[in-house]
């Protein structure tokens, strides 16, 4: 511009410039500003939105993180213990493993491995072949592993063995297994007792709290809450291990040697009604069930007493009256009722000391249906005996109304009414017991894991069925048997026990079988103060000898021998009769005396040379070898030296044989060798 005001071009384009600038700078700024704010703006709301997150809703979003994060892992209790009257564990916790191989983290091949493992347990060889295939992970290579062999296998293998324990169940007695039954998978009682005290046995759950992280792997955080299980509580049974372990073997000898389908060997205590042994026994594979509870059966001669019995409370007979016997035949109707052998007359006595049907008919008559239908119902037939536990059948006893002309004297010989073998020891254990029917016992008390006291079972009087007058006047009624020389077997001449024999003709499917029987015996001890009563019942005997007699009443005296001479197991010592004689049977062969009553007394001419349980021995000098097997080392060697024997130990433990065998008979100074 000039001085008359006149710009140049150069200084107007200059000026232009700057203020577009100027402009834009403003522009900028104006921008810069926006921006910042809303940054700002931006900032404070995550600020503020973070300040509610950590503090106003902190707690709210901690206990959602914790939910999605936090389980709670189940901690399995302590399952109670079972065990026997003196404290022996019949079943008690145990813990298994199952074991993996983590085949990347092995120090050795896989082969080895295995063999490592293989050297300590059994590996199946699908196990193999999947450790062998495994591209990696876990591999299952074996189960059920102990305590101390997951030890044995951590020392072997060492690096890359891992363990997953789990509850299990030891069984260290193999005597009682089907009463006491089996645990199932889920750690609950599956069969028998396991079953049916789990109530008591099982104990509360605990739990403890675990987080998973990213990968959803558990661990439990410091501080994490934990729950602790409350073990189940310890079942005292009456059950005395040693009694049932002998039980059960004789059963087994007795259906070896006899053929027999099955059978039962009751014991128990008149006085309380505690069982001490129940052994049952099938060989048709069934073994989920104990016959002696579930399978009722005609009881046939074993329930006369029981008549005498009704008779003698209705004061319609005399011990001492005769009785007309029919030569041992009697038609009642259409059918016959006949005796083994016969006799013209017989006392009432003699009756049931000679086990005769057609005496027994004809005195079944002096009651009416409905009085002998009572009695057999105070005594318990017909009706569950309520022990309270396992699988119980009430037997068959119908109503007098539905009785036909025939019945009275089919129930008076033990037919048309069947009876479980502990309905049958229980009624026993009546007459045992002065008259009174108790309640049977199979659990004795209830403890708290700390062995404190919780519940105890009482015996249960069920009710008074006859006087104690009858019931000594029965009593008597056996115990004179021996005296006037009816049957008996010398092998248990050496016991004061008062029985009954029985043989029962079989029915198969609603007939009865040709040549099929039923052999028992009933009994209990010592004659005049009871305190054991037995039952054996052998089902189906094929050896060519049935009787009762013969084969159930030797399987008792058996029964009884050995649990006198077991260690720890008190039985009255007055059953231990070392004078008593037998008697010759005036009727016949001993093998033939069917339905004979069988009565074991002292003789009454002293009672010395009782010593090892029963053994006899004689003016010669020569004693009967007991049957030493299963006894404690100690035990046995002490039996045998107060028996003047000498002794080879060649085993350790316990007797597992003996030479020579049980019942020989040896002089003074004789060896004994034992393994």
């Amino acid at each position: 511009m000039t001085r008359f005001g006149i710009h140049s071009t150069t200084q107007v384009e200059g000026a232009a410039g700057d203020a577009r600038e100027a402009a834009l700078v403003r522009t900028q700024r104006v921008r810069h500003r926006a921006l910042g704010i809303a940054f700002t703006v931006v900032a404070l709301a995550y600020t503020v939105r973070l300040g509610d997150l950590q503090i106003l809703e902190s707690e709210a979003h901690r206990a959602r993180q914790v939910a999605q994060s936090a389980e709670w892992e189940l901690l399995p209790a302590v399952r109670g213990r079972i065990l026997d009257r003196r404290g022996r564990v019949l079943a008690a916790p145990d813990t298994r493993y199952q074991v993996f191989l983590a085949v990347d983290e092995l120090r050795v091949d896989r082969a080895g491995a295995i063999e490592a493992v293989a050297s300590v347990v059994p590996v199946a060889a699908e196990r193999r072949r999947a450790v062998a295939q495994a591209e990696g992970g876990w591999s299952l290579v074996a189960g059920d592993v102990s305590d101390e062999e997951r030890v044995r296998l951590q020392r072997t293998v060492g690096r890359g063995i891992y363990f997953e324990s789990r509850s299990a169940r030891e069984y260290p007695r193999s005597m009682g297994r089907r009463l006491i039954g089996a645990v199932g998978a889920d750690g609950r009682g599956g069969t028998g007792l396991e079953a049916d005290l789990d109530a008591w046995l099982v104990g509360e759950p605990g739990r403890a709290e675990v987080r998973l992280d990213g990968h959803r792997n558990a661990y439990r955080p410091p501080g994490g809450q934990v729950v602790e299980a409350v073990p189940g509580h310890d079942v005292v049974l009456t059950l005395d291990a040693e009694l049932q372990r002998i039980a059960e073997n004789e059963l087994a000898r007795a259906i070896a040697k006899t053929g027999a389908g099955g059978g039962d060997i009751v014991l128990l205590d008149p006085r309380t009604g505690e069982i001490l042994a129940l052994a049952s026994e099938r060989t048709d594979g069934a073994v989920d069930r104990i016959s002696g509870l579930s399978d009722p059966y005609e009881p046939g001669s074993t329930l006369k007493p029981f008549l005498l019995a009704s008779l003698l409370s209705e004061g319609v007979v005399d011990l001492d009256e005769i009785v007309d016997v029919e030569d041992g035949r009697l038609r009642i109707g259409s059918r016959v009722i006949s005796d083994v052998h016969g006799y013209d007359t017989l006392s009432v006595r003699g009756i049931i000391s000679k086990s005769s049907n057609v005496g027994a008919a004809k005195l079944s008559a002096r009651l009416t249906p409905a009085v002998q239908h009572r009695y057999l119902r105070d005594f318990g037939f017909g009706m569950r005996t309520q022990l309270g536990y396992l699988s119980e059948s009430p037997g068959r006893l119908g109503r007098p109304e539905s009785w036909t002309s025939l019945s009275p004297a089919s129930h008076a010989i033990g037919y048309e009414i069947s009876a479980t073998s502990l309905q049958l020891a229980i009624a026993y254990g009546a007459i045992a017991n002065g008259g009174v029917l108790m309640r049977p016992r199979l659990v004795r008390e209830i403890r708290d894991p700390f062995g404190h006291l919780v519940q105890r079972f009482d015996p249960s009087p069920v009710r008074r069925v006859i006087s104690e007058e009858v019931a000594a006047a029965v009593r008597g009624v056996l115990e004179e048997v021996v005296r006037e020389g009816t049957g008996t077997l010398a092998s248990m001449a050496r016991f004061a026990v008062a029985g009954k024999t029985g043989t029962a003709r079989l029915a198969v499917d609603g007939r009865y079988a040709p040549g099929r029987y039923r052999a028992s015996f009933v009994g209990f001890a010592p004659a005049d103060d009871p305190r054991l009563v037995i039952l054996t019942r052998l089902e189906d005997p094929r050896g060519g000898v049935y009787y009762g007699g013969a084969i159930a009443a030797p399987t008792s005296q058996a029964t009884l021998r050995a649990a006198l001479a077991a260690d720890g197991v008190q039985v009255d010592p007055r059953l231990v009769v070392s004078d008593a004689r037998p008697r010759p049977w005036s009727g016949g062969p001993a093998a033939g005396a069917p339905e004979g009553a069988v009565v074991f007394v002292s003789s009454g001419t002293g009672a010395t040379g009782a010593a090892a349980g029963g053994t006899d021995v004689s003016r010669r000098g020569v004693v009967a070898l007991p049957d030493l097997s299963g006894l404690a080392a100690r035990a046995a060697v002490a039996r045998l030296h107060a028996l003047g024997l000498r002794v080879e130990w060649r085993g350790q433990g316990s007797v597992a044989g003996q030479s020579p065998a049980p019942g020989s008979e040896l002089s003074r100074g004789a060896t004994v060798v034992l393994r």
